[in-house]
């Protein structure tokens, strides 16, 4: 026998799984955009997380796992930042030559694949020709400001648990 549903706890109407509709975060100049995410929502609309830690594990999924297989070169200088390719070592093109946006699958215990897309600039390298992010540290940086946006614009709480 399944378990009771857990209640809303802002309208004690019981929470649902569901999957959300897409949902996007801005920290310039990257953009996180997640498709299919799994959440817990009420009759009246009120959305929660699926499990508590559930926010905390997506950052440190996406900074510590997934971002570090996006193509990215390394920073230089403390004060004045230089970029230069991971590849070849030759400099990056000062400016970006487009955004591009970079698809990450994933699956959080037992619940439904989602994908979250990491949309940054990308710089060409003037040697090899290659497309690179300017550093892993930049995209990792402006992650977590760029999922709470999502979070927040999803309308979406933590008190549900």
């Amino acid at each position: 026998m399944d378990a009771p549903a857990k209640p809303c706890p802002l309208c004690a109407s019981p929470l649902k799984p569901t999957i959300l509709p897409l949902i996007a975060g801005n920290e310039a100049p990257l953009r996180l955009t997640l498709h299919g995410m799994p959440a817990l929502a009420c009759a009246k609309a009120h959305t929660y997380f699926v499990k508590p830690d559930f926010a905390l594990w997506l950052m440190n999924h996406l900074v510590e796992h997934d971002e570090a297989t996006l193509p990215a070169g390394d920073a230089t200088g403390l004060l004045f930042k230089a970029y230069l390719c991971h590849d070849c070592g030759k400099p990056l093109s000062p400016k970006p030559d487009h955004v591009h946006a970079f698809n990450l699958p994933l699956a959080y215990e037992g619940e439904p694949e989602f994908r979250v897309e990491v949309a940054m600039p990308v710089f060409r390298c003037g040697g090899c020709g290659k497309e690179q992010i300017h550093s892993l540290g930049e995209v990792r940086k402006l992650t977590p400001a760029a999922l709470v946006d999502a979070f927040r614009g999803a309308g979406i709480r933590s008190g549900a648990m």
